[in-house]
């Protein structure tokens, strides 16, 4: 079934959509093991001063409060609060904040975290060192996003028709992001960068697959309004990852961290 998108046009899922909740619960389900393992890395414990900017579902949110416990305090931002509002931990403080425009004082945090939202705003340079910024020194950043260069390559081509396909009905997406941050952040003045990543091999039947054939539901009203698809196409991408013979190519999730240098 093609969902119709009727607010946020500039934001491909909006969180009023029927199974966006559901949609991001797979996310979650999906890329919450690889996050925290990339921050429990880092030594973030109790006390700790957290940022979770694009919190969604709220998930990683719900964890941070726990890992910082009652002296922490994490402050999860989105530019749709719906879901975060939901959540009453005595240590979280929800922000509608959009991080092209929105700032916080120098010197904030002792963790920022992201997770899929620089893909959609395609970051420069300069924004994301205006985000270290916001670090105590010792403070940690970690960004994680998706790359679509394998799904692009990918055998089957009814699924590499995806990607183009979504990048023509939402021009700001960045199909290259995670790479891209594999550059970046050796331009931020951090300490200890480190990387690594993992990919989505997708077969019909798990939860993987629901969870792109929901996204590929969210897209479809988009991309035919765009004329990047026909609806016969857009049906079809959206059945694709149903079929008994499929196994495919998804996103590669990237991850990139480093510290902002402890003061001298």
């Amino acid at each position: 079934m093609i969902l119709a998108v009727s607010e946020a046009p500039d934001y491909a899922f909006p969180n009023s959509a029927k199974d966006e909740s559901r949609r991001l619960e797979l996310l979650e389900q999906r890329l919450d093991p690889l996050t925290k393992r990339r921050i429990q890395r880092l030594g973030v414990g109790q006390g700790a001063r957290c940022l979770e900017i694009g919190g969604g579902r709220g998930s990683i949110t719900r964890w941070l409060s726990e890992v910082a416990g009652p002296a922490g305090h994490v402050v999860a931002t989105d530019v749709q609060i719906g879901f975060l509002s939901e959540m009453d931990a005595a240590n979280i403080e929800v922000l509608r904040h959009d991080v092209r425009t929105g700032t916080f004082p120098p010197g904030s945090f002792d963790l920022i975290h992201t997770r899929a939202v620089l893909m959609h705003i395609s970051p420069s340079v300069d924004l994301l060192h205006r985000m270290v910024t916001w670090l105590a020194p010792g403070g940690w950043v970690v960004l994680e996003e998706p790359d679509f260069g394998m799904w692009i390559g990918d055998a089957d081509p009814v699924w590499a028709a995806a990607p183009p396909s979504t990048q023509a009905a939402f021009p700001a997406l960045a199909l290259s992001q995670g790479r891209l941050l594999l550059r970046q952040v050796h331009q931020l003045g951090l300490e200890d960068v480190g990387a690594d990543a993992e990919i989505d091999i997708i077969q019909a039947g798990t939860d993987l697959a629901e969870f792109y054939q929901l996204s590929q539901a969210a897209l479809a009203g988009p991309k035919v309004q765009a004329g990047a698809l026909s609806l016969e196409q857009a049906t079809a991408l959206i059945d694709r990852p149903g079929d008994d013979d499929f196994l495919a190519c998804g996103f590669v999730h990237i991850g990139v961290w480093g510290q902002r240098p402890p003061a001298q």
